[in-house]
């Protein structure tokens, strides 16, 4: 192998110039220079493999870094493929060298710095258990070679697409973790470049190994860049999560878990970031209610928003449990930002979105076991003026899929299952929220507006499933209103008995033996069943639907090879003009051909039609 040495006039660069990354533009004078490529063969590659698996050789190690970083940047920029010295004229052949280097290269790294296996074995480690390469004897000669290696692996993260390879690609990372922990420069960028992967939504295996390599990273590495792996986990769910249907849905839920366990990892670091984000939220909320206009509103009733407020829910229910927590501070505010987001639009076209709100705040509630005023919230629906009016349509509607909805159109609110699932998905929320308090001494007396609010829903209403809805919780509310009353008049308790008085149902919440415990607890099965039933058959129909997106696709590409081949056979027979005519792929026939193809089946429910909501700028939380 020849390599054209530079000129003497060409720039030398210093030692941290010479190490940058490969994805950076380079100088002119290196740019001009001309490498002669060598073809890499499959017995090359098992030439390689046979020594670098038995034994260390710099020599080979350097062919194969090489080889790997041609393999990398092949099929980029014709200018840059100069630079590379190996080039690949066999997809087998390449294949070959990606699979020996994601499988082994890690470990032959570690044997070559070490000095040999059994060097390898006893290098020694951090107080938590985390390798030193730095420590080994021949690190210095190594270095080179394993800092271009992983900067290979960063680049060929940023081109791939393919689910499987990509999970290939991100267990080499997370191996190589060791060697990252080395060069501090790196680690941003390979914490920028999983953090893509992460949001990606490339399937749970792809998702959570991700995660774990932030993960790792926030821990292992010193402060502050545990803040830098929690900022970039928070903005990136919240850029993803701004569609949610039941196909995306599994990976919004996935993501949100993830930042809840990285918020647990520094929980100093993750009040700041919280107090400030809540706030970013506030703000938008106070501008809507401020502005009063179209684009304001828009700002805050968009699933973004929502999720954004529902991972900062599940952050304190997950880490403030302990009064004295940090993040226990952030509970009122984060509270009264949703139920002002669920009061914003008092309109049945928002219920979903109010449905929402209530549901984090009932999380809120029962988790930290403190008290918020949803029941309000949830009887207001039974006000709106389109509840007064006959329904239209009839029972063969698809039914409302709450969980992913947070608006419907005009004509939606007026159908007779819309109105019916908002008003039983109402009552049940509102049974949710009262069992947050179900083992307090004070529910008779806290149940009471809400015993009266139902009562007026009784009289109130026309519609009869209505009311017996409202019969059946009523009756259940008074039940254990007197179970608790009774119960608390057989004790010898004082009003300044505040603690004994909170361990006095502890048993009953414990077992969950009250009444209104035994008949919610039979409540939120029959809800968690069918929404597992809806996840399945919207996964299923998304599964379904892809299919056909494909079959479609294929169905195109055989139209454009009958179209050219019917175009050349025109052209033979009838002239250069007519076979121009015929080989137009825009021509009327092909327009009207690719429009019946795009015309879809059926008009689809407004439920799966995306909600036409626009984004809150994130340029301001960076």
């Amino acid at each position: 192998k020849k390599v054209h040495k530079k000129k003497e006039g060409d720039e030398e660069g210093d030692e941290d110039e010479d190490e940058e990354e490969d994805d950076v533009p380079a100088k002119t004078a290196r740019s001009a220079r001309v490498v002669e490529t060598t073809e890499v063969t499959a017995e090359m590659i098992k030439g390689w493999q046979k020594t670098l698996l038995r034994g260390e050789s710099n020599a080979v190690l350097k062919e194969a870094v090489a080889a790997f970083r041609s393999a990398v940047h092949f099929g980029d920029d014709s200018k840059d493929a100069q630079q590379y010295s190996y080039t690949f004229t066999s997809g087998h052949t390449y294949n070959l060298l990606m699979q020996f280097c994601l499988a082994h290269m890690d470990e032959i790294l570690r044997r070559h710095v070490a000095g040999g296996a059994e060097a390898a074995s006893k290098v020694k480690k951090t107080k938590t258990g985390v390798e030193r390469p730095d420590q080994g004897p021949h690190w210095g000669r190594t270095q080179p070679l394993i800092k271009s290696y992983l900067q290979q692996l960063l680049h060929f993260l940023s081109k791939l697409t393919d689910a499987s390879m990509t999970l290939v690609l991100l267990r080499q990372l997370h191996r190589c973790l060791p060697f990252f922990y080395c060069f501090p420069k790196v680690c941003p960028k390979l914490l920028k470049a999983v953090l893509t992967t992460w949001s990606a939504g490339l399937g749970q295996s792809c998702t959570l190994l991700a995660f774990a390599i932030i993960r790792d990273l926030g821990v292992q590495l010193p402060y502050p860049f545990v803040e830098h792996c929690l900022k970039g986990l928070y903005l990136s769910f919240a850029t993803a999560c701004r569609f949610t249907n039941r196909k995306t849905l599994p990976h919004v839920v996935l993501m949100s878990s993830c930042v809840v366990d990285m918020c647990g990892v520094d929980v100093q670091a993750t009040y700041q970031h919280a107090f400030v984000y809540i706030r970013q939220l506030a703000i938008h909320l106070r501008n809507a209610i401020q502005q009063q206009t179209e684009a304001a509103y828009r700002q805050v009733y968009n699933w973004q928003y929502v999720n954004c407020l529902r991972v900062w829910a599940q952050v304190l229910c997950a880490h403030a449990q302990n009064p004295a927590a940090p993040l226990r501070q952030l509970l009122y505010p984060l509270v009264q930002v949703t139920l002002g987001v669920a009061r914003l639009v008092p309109n049945i076209r928002f219920a979903a979105l109010r449905f929402q709100c209530a549901r984090i705040v009932n999380q809120l509630a029962a988790k930290l076991d403190t008290y918020a005023p949803v029941a309000p919230l949830l009887l207001d629906v039974f006000t709106f003026a389109e509840l007064q009016k006959s329904p239209a349509g009839d029972k063969t509607e698809k039914p409302t899929d709450w969980a992913v909805l947070v608006k419907v159109s005009k004509t939606d609110t007026t159908k007779r299952l819309y109105q019916a699932g908002m008003a039983s998905h109402a009552f049940f929320l509102l049974a949710e929220h009262l069992h947050s308090f179900a083992h307090s001494i004070a529910f008779p007396e806290m149940a009471v507006p809400t015993i009266l609010a139902l009562r007026s829903v009784v009289k109130g209403s026309k519609v009869v499933a209505f009311q017996k809805q409202a019969k059946r919780l009523l009756a259940q509310i008074e039940l254990h209103s007197t179970w608790v009353a009774r119960k608390r008049d057989g004790s010898e308790l004082s009003p300044r008995d505040v603690k004994a008085g909170a361990e006095l149902f502890a048993d009953e919440r414990e077992r969950g033996s009250s009444p209104f415990s035994k008949w919610f607890a039979q409540e939120l099965l029959n809800f968690e069943r069918e929404e597992a039933r809806r996840q399945e058959e919207g996964t299923a129909g998304a599964i379904e639907a892809d299919r056909v997106d494909d079959d479609d696709d294929d169905d195109d590409d055989d139209d454009d090879r009958r179209t050219k081949s019917a175009a050349k056979k025109g052209a033979a027979k009838a002239g250069t003009k007519a076979g121009a005519k015929a080989s137009d792929p825009e021509g009327k026939k092909g327009k009207k051909k690719k429009q019946a193809k795009a015309a879809p089946k059926s008009l689809p429910s407004s439920e799966e039609v995306p909600d036409e909501v626009g984004d809150f700028d994130l340029d301001d939380w960076s």
